[in-house]
């Protein structure tokens, strides 16, 4: 008997085996579907993507796992929660107050002048909101801008994106009021 009759199954043998130590490995961490739940991965429309692209998904929020966790998730509000603080919010005069914030997207002005942003910086909004930047984007408007038009809009995984109006750039911001 040649030496390479019996390597090819000691070879299959050891294949095998990786492929099912990585088989299990890859099951140890639960699919996206499997964490939310049929019914929200559907809302989500998060069952239109494809395979490869549902992948991708799932390996960036493996990789940002602990980031997401640190912040403070905003709570999810159902919709006749959010028709409700609407409506008093018609009803009732406009007030100081900290507002609440919905999964809507906000447009407002940049209280005063506005020469852009860096980290940590905190933009105070012409509506009383004050949003602090929480990563490491910059904006230099090079000049001085009056009341700027800004729109702050919900992010994938919870967090919000402020984009000034004219500018190709967007930074991860978190209310600090």
């Amino acid at each position: 008997m040649s030496v390479s009759c019996w390597l090819r199954p000691l070879a299959l043998t050891a294949l095998l085996v990786v492929s099912a130590l990585a088989a299990g490995h890859a099951q140890e961490a639960p699919s996206l579907a499997a964490r939310m739940g049929a019914a929200a991965f559907h809302r989500a429309g998060l069952d239109q993507l494809s395979p490869q692209q549902l992948k991708v998904l799932e390996g960036w929020l493996a990789a940002h796992d602990g980031e997401l966790a640190r912040q403070r998730p905003l709570a999810a509000e159902g919709s006749a929660t959010v028709a409700a603080e609407r409506a008093s919010r018609r009803a009732a005069p406009a007030t100081a107050s900290k507002p609440k914030l919905g999964r809507v997207a906000i447009r407002s002005t940049v209280a005063g002048a506005f020469r852009g942003w860096q980290p940590g910086a905190v933009l105070v909004l012409a509506n009383g909101q004050r949003w602090r930047v929480a990563d490491d984007s910059m904006l230099d408007t090079g000049k001085a801008l009056d009341s700027p038009a800004v729109t702050i809009q919900p992010g994938l995984v919870g967090g919000w994106l402020l984009k000034v109006d004219g500018y190709n750039t967007a930074a991860r911001v978190q209310p600090a009021n």
